[in-house]
């Protein structure tokens, strides 16, 4: 992972509860004629919203690396791997 682990959990703001971890987030929003455009906003985070350099080749694009906190028990993507809009 290219990133530092010293970045704080976003919830609770620890560093010390942090482990690197493979995380599985939404695929990229591709719309579609009859898809309802408001399932773009129903993920926390998609592939499309990643820089490229982080985002695996395909079939495995949505596999990122990322933190899970002890603590929390939740996973996160550093902020430097997220590009600018979450929802791709």
């Amino acid at each position: 992972m290219e990133t530092s682990a010293q970045e704080p959990c976003p919830r609770c703001g620890e560093t010390s509860t942090l482990r690197e971890k493979l995380l599985l987030i939404d695929e990229a929003w591709v719309p579609a004629q009859g898809k309802d455009s408001r399932l773009r906003y129903a993920a926390d985070l998609r592939v499309g919203a990643l820089k490229p350099a982080v985002v695996r080749q395909s079939p495995l694009e949505q596999f990122v690396d990322g933190f899970f906190c002890e603590k929390c028990q939740k996973g996160f993507v550093p902020d430097d791997a997220i590009s600018g809009d979450r929802y791709g």
